[in-house]
């Protein structure tokens, strides 16, 4: 088969929705005709007992006469044949409303890897010259899938918690994803850097930035705060430092992606890969969730968020798949189009001597230095800033809303300003 990667997508989805039906969610796997039995205070076993037996009996002996094809029943039995049927139905009906947040955003889950299935179809289709590293970036999301549900099982099977509240299993399942980002940044970039007036942010001109100069500030006060004691006590469920460095990571990631994703648009003569650049602003919202929900410790105030991170990636799904559809139909229709010039794609059509200046490009390692400097910062802010606020330890849905709201928000403008700039010249960090 030429895509075997479908159908362990479907396998993963499938064992998704399993496992958030009855492994993870024993209110629906109660609902099965062996958990009906077992049910409390109702005891279904007794009445359906009785109805073999005794009541059996009762109705042969006395109870029951035929009169042509009709059958006169026992008063007393359709009345306990009443109550067991409305028995039953409080007995669904309660399984129903208690259906938590956890259970829906596993349906959402595992119905969400189908509409991406379609994005990395059409995503990986060769008239789209899909940078290669970069289309292997997305597709290794399914081996993100693939560990979480198995890690998820075992935080419910030996802590009998969810798998945001164990931390190294929580952690290592989320580090797939931070590869998967990797993996995309990378490929992008490597397409991109080949372009003559392609530059990076040199490391002074980041740290002289101005969110720079305020985390350094920020950090400053933590420091300062933790030496007179000036901090809430941490919950024992928080992050640990190399998790929440997981978190932001993947947050910086998927900016710099974005970025690089737009600029293949002229690099690869269609415009319209700068469509995915939108169509990735539900999955960073996503991530932003996820981080609002461990910034308040996973409390249940606030569970809707999950719910909320789930459809923000089947949101997410529909539109990246939407973009990769109009990237490909563009490409069809326009066959053999020139690298713009002055690439190194076009430089290498017309003489493979020429070569493209790297004056201003950082090697992968350095570039991936500051990633990790920005990343360590951020999550060093995150884990230890939270704990001089006040609101992290008061949740509340419209504190954690305004904490997606506002950088989205923040997000949706910048992208607007940069279509209206029509221009490539900026830092992907920021």
């Amino acid at each position: 088969m030429k895509q075997p990667w479908v159908c362990v997508s479907l396998l993963l989805a499938f064992a998704c929705s399993l496992a958030s039906s009855f492994t993870l969610h024993p209110r629906l796997a109660s609902l099965s005709p062996r958990g009906l039995y077992a049910v409390k205070p109702f005891q279904a076993a007794p009445i359906f007992s009785r109805y073999r037996s005794s009541r059996a009996i009762h109705l042969k002996q006395q109870n029951t006469r035929v009169i042509g094809t009709k059958m006169q029943l026992d008063p007393t039995m359709i009345q306990e044949g009443v109550l067991l049927a409305a028995s039953l139905q409080d007995q669904v009906m309660e399984k129903v409303t208690t259906l938590t947040m956890d259970d829906i955003a596993g349906g959402l889950f595992a119905f969400s890897l189908f509409p991406y299935l379609g994005f990395l179809y059409h995503l990986g289709r060769p008239e789209n010259k899909t940078p290669e590293l970069g289309l292997f970036g997305f597709k290794f999301l399914l081996a993100f899938v693939g560990v979480s549900i198995p890690a998820a099982i075992a935080a419910k099977v030996l802590y009998g918690a969810q798998l945001a509240d164990v931390d190294y299993l929580h952690g290592g399942a989320e580090s797939f994803l931070t590869l998967t980002n990797l993996f995309i940044v990378l490929g992008f970039r490597r397409a991109v850097s080949d372009a003559k007036d392609f530059k990076d942010d040199k490391l002074s001109e980041l740290l002289a930035a101005p969110a720079a100069t305020a985390l350094a500030v920020t950090l400053s006060g933590l420091t300062m705060a933790a030496s007179v004691g000036g901090l809430h006590p941490e919950p024992g469920n928080a992050l640990s430092l190399p998790t929440w460095m997981v978190h932001v990571s993947s947050l910086i990631e998927w900016l710099a992606a974005m970025g690089l994703v737009w600029r293949y648009a002229a690099i690869s003569g269609n415009p319209r890969w700068k469509g995915l650049t939108w169509g990735m602003l539900p999955f960073h919202s996503s991530g932003i969730c996820a981080c609002t929900y461990h910034v308040f410790y996973n409390a249940p105030p606030v569970s809707a968020l999950v719910a909320l991170q789930s459809l923000l990636t089947v949101v997410g799904d529909m539109t990246c798949w939407y973009a990769a559809y109009r990237i490909y139909l563009y490409a069809k229709d326009n066959p053999g189009t020139p690298a713009p010039t002055g690439t190194a794609l076009a430089a290498t059509d017309a003489d493979s001597s020429v070569q493209v200046p790297t004056e201003g490009r950082d090697s992968e390692g350095v570039y991936l230095g500051k990633l990790l400097a920005l990343t360590f910062a951020g999550a060093v802010l995150v884990k230890w800033g939270e704990l001089t606020l006040d609101f992290p330890f008061k949740p509340d849905m419209g504190t954690a809303l305004a904490c997606i709201l506002v950088p989205t928000s923040l997000n949706v403008i910048t992208w607007l300003q940069r279509s209206e700039a029509d221009s490539d010249d900026f830092s992907e960090f920021y």
